[in-house]
């Protein structure tokens, strides 16, 4: 139960120049901003309103929340081909270009394009490293990783 963690902050502001210059954006290629599920060994509730990027091995500030999760990731993070049940994805490209598959389409989202993967619908980044990008993703609805269904 995370009710103890959800946030009273009025807001979290999350610049782009700050998930730019997040030290996990250069290693693994992906950072949780929002979650639904606090991992006290690795995060922190954040106390300030503007989200700032962690040291290195920092515990990351995160926003706790009971309905909704929200990450950047770049062509860097690694991909699992998978759908929810519940939770329905809003990707957003905040720079260069993405590819996803949806339901075995695959689509090229630019700089500022926004994709909504629906609950059920089978889907994965298709990374590339011709076309590095920086990517925003919000999952509403969400279960957390009990509602995450990797596809072999």
């Amino acid at each position: 139960d995370n009710s103890g963690y959800l946030m009273s902050l009025p807001c979290l502001l999350v610049t782009t120049n700050n998930v730019q210059s997040d030290p996990a954006q250069h290693t693994k290629g992906a950072r949780k901003i929002v979650v639904t599920e606090l991992y006290p060994q690795k995060e922190e509730v954040t106390t300030e309103p503007l989200w700032v990027p962690p040291a290195l091995e920092a515990k990351c500030p995160v926003q706790v929340s009971s309905s909704f999760e929200m990450a950047a990731f770049n062509h860097l993070a690694h991909q699992d081909r998978h759908y929810h049940k519940k939770g329905t994805e809003i990707y957003t490209v905040l720079e260069g270009i993405m590819e996803i598959e949806v339901e075995g389409k695959d689509y090229t989202l630019k700089s500022g394009d926004t994709i909504v993967v629906n609950p059920n619908a089978i889907h994965c980044v298709k990374p590339n490293a011709d076309n590095p990008f920086l990517c925003q993703v919000v999952t509403v609805n969400c279960g957390g990783v009990s509602d995450k269904y990797i596809i072999s």
